[in-house]
């Protein structure tokens, strides 16, 4: 019986497409809201048909114009899509506006350049294999990948604080990678053009770099997706039972009606006493129905408060950060700087772009 032998680029392009397919479960069991996740699952699902095809194209020998138009297609929307990630990642909140979507037109638009080119100026028959075309396409490819990572700088207030805000470190460092990367890939099929790299050391290269992108997906951009609800190794999702559903409701109220989170010690001990409950029972329910931990959850009701006085009141900044809860002004400063990106004297003086 023979044995079935794999070569290093199918064996990375393999790996690329059991992670891609790793990642697009992943981040649709985790997201709160698929219309939030619609775009990264997109991109990781071109990546995965991408590792696929040269996969195939390896085992199978697979040649033809039709199939290295799909390649093509696949490796090339890689720089489309990642400007579009990275416009969700620099606000996590928001999906990219539809004039943003304006660049996935890039590709359709170099293929048909490619095809007008080879056909007029390089003798290039319709319906016939040319050389030629699959070599323009790669020129055109180059050109909307290039067009495609300069409209990220072209957007200068889209990275401007990003590091200040609630995983900002994490999302900068990602949308930078994300650029490298691309960056990477498009020197990578410029140097194949040269003769510099050959046709086989193209593919072994970018799937290189693709996995090291999935690789750098897995262990940040999970953390930043909000998720859906808290999955237990065994697999199975956890949700409150009616007793713990009770308990939640009365947490909502005590903050709520009556701002617990306003005493500076106030402390989980402290919400367990007045809710008759263990503090581990406590931690769970918190962390399940509000998907935060007791400390995030104070500070979010304490900067929620803050920012309404700001807007609202003449009080100082100390004045404000003791009314809400905190016992020091540079604690209050670091934690509201945090999670809005912004000092509280600065979110004062944009008060009316802050208020609806």
């Amino acid at each position: 019986m023979s044995q079935i032998t794999f070569s290093l680029p199918e064996i990375l392009a393999l790996i690329g497409v059991i992670q891609c397919t790793y990642l697009i479960v992943h981040i649709g069991l985790r997201a709160r809201q698929i219309s939030r996740a619609g775009l990264p699952l997109l991109y990781f699902l071109v990546l995965g048909l991408a590792f696929t095809t040269d996969l195939a194209q390896s085992r199978l020998h697979l040649e033809s114009d039709p199939y290295f138009y799909l390649q093509w297609l696949l490796w090339f929307a890689g720089p489309p899509l990642s400007v579009l990630l990275v416009i969700q990642l620099a606000d996590i909140n928001k999906i990219p506006a539809i004039r943003d979507y304006w660049i996935l037109l890039l590709l359709p638009l170099s293929f048909m350049l490619s095809l007008l080119g080879a056909d007029t100026a390089m003798g290039c028959a319709h319906g016939e294999s040319c050389e030629a075309l699959r070599e323009l396409l790669k020129v055109t490819g180059l050109m909307a990948g290039t067009i495609s990572l300069l409209v990220i700088f072209s957007k200068k207030d889209l990275l401007k604080n990003l590091a200040k805000q609630k995983f900002g470190k994490e999302r900068y460092w990602l949308i930078f990678s994300l650029i490298f990367l691309n960056t990477c890939f498009l020197l990578v099929m410029l140097l194949s053009l040269t003769n510099h790299v050959s046709g086989d050391e193209s593919i072994l290269l970018r799937n290189v770099l693709g996995i090291g992108f999935v690789y750098l997906v897995s262990t940040s951009l999970l953390r930043i997706i909000p998720r859906n609800q808290r999955i237990v190794q065994s697999g199975v999702v956890e949700k409150l039972t009616e007793e713990e559903s009770d308990l939640a409701g009365k947490i909502e109220s005590l903050l709520k009606f009556e701002k617990v989170y306003q005493e500076p010690t106030y402390s989980r001990a402290d919400l367990a006493r007045e809710c008759e409950s263990s503090e581990t029972l406590i931690s769970r329910v918190i962390n399940i129905h509000f998907q935060k931990s007791f400390p995030q959850l104070i500070n979010e009701c304490r900067i929620e408060d803050a920012k309404r006085l700001l807007v609202e009141t003449d009080a100082t900044i100390q004045t404000v950060a003791k009314d809400v809860g905190f016992n020091s002004l540079p604690s209050f400063n670091r934690v509201f700087k945090d999670m809005t990106g912004q000092a509280p004297s600065g979110f004062r003086k944009s008060a009316p772009q802050n208020v609806n």
